[in-house]
């Protein structure tokens, strides 16, 4: 246990030595911004006639001007944005070691490989864990100062549990995204698949099929639609199947470069 404690923390200093996770953060820093912005303009039916497209945007997007609104649209933006922000996240951590010719090095210290690989899952949890609270706190924020109505303690606890259950699916579904940096040594495999995977999510759910594609089911269970528990199970399956196909990689590929 001392042994991996130690891992995090090399982990985890990685990351804090980095500009990659201020610049998650900026980018999580928007999705509030943005949403309040929208909800701020719907909110003036002559200020959003005023700005023209942005207004129609604001239309289009906003459901109703009230703290039950804006939490569905902040719990919308954090599943989407979320997921690429989270992809980001892992993709950096596991392909930085090829990125910057320090896999041989590291797989050369006499250190389980297994904990290697899940000291670097932890920081990524630890990571996204925190940018789901940068914006949940600041979504709060925002919200008291544009002077939201219908707010109470329920309504805001309610918007709190589907968006950390949101966020907790994304974080699951990120796993296989490690294995994709390690089969490609880098960072460009991963990201062009989280781009792939969200067109094909979006189709999905128009076929109507979404409840049978993992990456799918946090839209949908936004969307409060009707989810089967094989839906939830394909989730945790996804999730596993990235964790071992990541270590079976680091354990067993030939790290010849």
């Amino acid at each position: 246990m001392k042994l991996f404690g130690n891992i995090l923390w090399i982990e985890l200093r990685k990351v804090l030595r980095s500009r990659v996770p201020s610049f998650t953060a900026l980018g999580f820093m928007l999705m509030p911004l943005i949403g309040a912005l929208l909800i701020f303009i719907f909110k003036d039916p002559q200020l959003a006639r005023q700005l023209g497209l942005l207004g129609t945007k604001a239309n289009l997007v906003v459901g109703t001007a009230d703290w039950p609104g804006y939490l569905t649209l902040m719990v919308e933006f954090t599943a989407i944005g979320g997921f690429f922000f989270f992809c980001l996240a892992i993709s950096w951590t596991f392909g930085r070691e090829f990125t910057d010719g320090t896999l041989k090095d590291l797989l050369a210290v006499p250190i389980p490989r297994f904990d290697i690989v899940m000291a670097k899952f932890t920081v990524v949890a630890f990571w996204c864990i925190a940018m789901i609270l940068e914006t949940f706190f600041t979504g709060l924020i925002l919200g008291a100062v544009i002077q939201l109505p219908g707010g109470s303690l329920a309504i805001v606890l309610h918007g709190s549990g589907v968006m950390l259950v949101t966020a907790l699916f994304s974080i699951i579904l990120i796993t296989p995204f490690a294995f994709f940096a390690s089969l490609g040594r880098g960072y460009l495999l991963p990201i062009g698949l989280s781009i792939l995977i969200a067109i094909l999510g979006n189709l999905s759910i128009a076929l109507g099929w979404g409840e049978y594609f993992p990456w799918a089911v946090p839209a949908l269970y936004i969307q409060e639609a009707p989810l089967a528990t094989i839906s939830y199970t394909l989730v945790v399956l996804t999730g596993v199947a990235g964790i071992v196909s990541t270590y079976l990689w680091w354990m067993f590929a030939d790290q010849n470069r």
